[in-house]
């Protein structure tokens, strides 16, 4: 071991992997500046079978297995080695023990997420819990001052190159900054044990632990001068998983409409259903025989505001719902500009075609896996807010509903004011649903939205959800996401002509609420159940 002005040559390295991609190219540019190799259990063989000469690092500091084989690295001489300062007194107690410095630990881990994804039974999964790989890295990077961590293959090229720039030797800059990637890592590898030792438990955690690997760098943040990146939590399916099939590039605002546009739809699986979002929020929503009656429906609440949205649906896009989403050039048809599609799948001719629209920029999206973190996580000033993640596939509980007016809804009525109630949960607070539906032989076949508002103050919202609706309103029936606290928006209804309302109750002007609904000849069912949405 030499060191000049934070350099240190590199004259013995452990090598000691489980994933040996890279491997072999690795180890000979090392064996190149002169490094001896000491290799462990099938890194030794592997190394030794194309002739690269290896010393056995059992053999070498006289290291022996035990216990079945789970110990074979974690024995004193060898951390010692690791873990001696280049100092005369630190040497000499390498001297005395019979061992020489490690200048470079390479080591990656036994794959436990690879087994924990593959199904692995228990025991399989604790055996693949690797101890000895993490605590030999983490020994050198406690020690970068002198020894050079190498945690994984991504790392072999800038390792290699700095060698080759500075005579087989490493720079305190690039051992420091290893260091912290090796300390990522195994953080990273505790926490997917973690995760899964505590799968099972139904209480929110005392100690959040989250572990994000990089899956892209977005096009730009919120605003075009903002950098961003895309994270996917490990251990869990999420969105950043999905497929892009075609079109420009994912901004930050992109993945905020996709992750909030996929809610929307889920729950209503029984039938195509198709909503139509704007930064995040509905612009409408429809379910219907099939997607492109759903879309056609969702589209007509608000087709202004779908200029530049974001289209989801919950079946495969076909050719004629592709005939229908994005800008058709050069046609008169009502069709707008669409940002991004998003569906299970596509067929052929439709990916084919919607390709050809809008110069190819139109985002498709292949949702391929649901994602199944548990918990609604935000970060707001630097305190992390976390709460059980609505499940919006679980329906309202009817028999909590009750109606204290007069007027009890009819059978379509019904139908539709619970429907209503299932799309507003899904709306910013305050949030307004006004809709309509075909009910036909006792069943809801068709329902889309007339307007949909959400606001400061709830009266607000009834104001703009009413006023996208138009004519439309009248004899149609509205969702509230919380309680009215004044009678104002019931009489905004009624003068509308909205002939059923559906919405929580609790406010002390309840008995207001619904002597004015009463006097409109209005129906008004109570969930008892809040569905605020921020």
């Amino acid at each position: 071991m030499t060191s000049v002005a934070g350099f240190v040559r590199i004259k013995t390295a452990v090598v000691s992997v489980s994933d040996k991609g890279g491997l072999v190219e690795f180890t000979k540019e090392l064996r190149q500046f002169g490094v001896e190799i000491l290799a462990t259990g099938g890194t030794y063989t592997a190394l030794k079978d194309v002739g690269l000469d290896p010393r056995s690092l059992q053999d070498d500091l006289h290291l022996p297995s035990a216990v079945s084989g789970r110990v074979k690295t974690l024995h004193a001489p060898l951390h010692a080695a690791i873990l001696a300062k280049a100092t005369e007194e630190h040497m000499a107690e390498l001297k005395a023990m019979g061992v020489k410095p490690i200048d470079m630990v390479v080591c990656n881990f036994y794959p436990f997420e690879k087994r924990l994804n593959e199904g692995a039974t228990e025991e399989a999964l604790v055996e693949s819990i690797d101890i000895g790989g993490p605590t030999m890295v983490r020994a050198a990077s406690k020690n970068f001052e002198r020894v050079t961590a190498v945690p994984s293959p991504e790392y072999y090229p800038v390792v290699i190159e700095e060698m080759k720039r500075h005579g087989g030797a490493t720079s305190l800059e690039l051992r420091r900054r290893l260091a912290g990637k090796t300390f990522s890592l195994t953080a990273s590898y505790d926490i997917a044990v973690s995760r899964r030792l505590s799968r099972g438990e139904r209480t929110l955690p005392e100690r959040l632990l989250i572990s994000g690997e990089k899956v892209m760098d977005a096009k730009y943040g919120e605003n075009p001068e903002a950098k961003a990146v895309i994270y996917s939590i490990g251990g869990w399916s999420t969105m950043a998983s999905w497929k892009q099939l075609a079109g420009d590039a994912l901004s930050f605002n992109n993945f905020l409409d996709i992750g909030s546009a996929y809610d929307i739809i889920e729950g209503f699986e029984a039938s195509a259903a198709v909503a139509t979002v704007k930064h995040g929020q509905i612009s409408g929503f429809a379910f219907a025989p099939s997607v492109q009656e759903a879309y056609a429906l969702a589209h007509a609440c608000d087709p202004e505001a779908d200029f530049g949205g974001t289209v989801v649906a919950n079946r495969e896009i076909d050719i004629e719902a592709a005939r229908l989403i994005g800008k058709n050039e050069g046609v008169r048809d009502g069709s707008v500009y669409t940002e991004i599609l998003i569906a299970p799948s596509f067929t052929k001719d439709a990916i084919g075609l919607l390709v050809s629209k809008q110069k190819k920029k139109m985002r498709l999206i292949e949702t391929t896996r649901r994602p199944d973190y548990p918990y609604d996580l935000k970060v707001v000033e630097g305190a992390i807010l976390l709460q059980e993640a609505t499940d919006y596939r679980v329906k309202l509980d009817k028999g909590k509903v009750t109606v204290p007016t007069d007027r009890k809804p009819d059978a379509a009525q019904l139908l539709k004011l619970l429907a209503a109630w299932e799309v507003v949960r899904r709306v910013q607070s305050n949030g307004i649903v006004v809709a309509e539906g075909d009910v036909i032989d006792g069943q809801l076949r068709k329902f889309w939205t007339l307007g949909v508002g959400s606001f400061r103050k709830r009266s607000g919202a009834v104001k703009i959800a009413l006023d996208n609706a138009g004519s439309r309103a009248k004899g149609a029936i509205c969702a509230s996401d919380g309680f009215f606290p004044f009678t104002d928006s019931i009489d905004i209804m009624g003068a509308a002509g909205v002939s059923a309302v559906i919405q929580p109750g609790g406010s002390v002007a309840d008995d207001d609420v619904v002597k004015a609904a009463d006097a409109l000849g209005m129906a008004m069912m109570m969930t008892h159940t809040r569905a605020f949405k921020h």
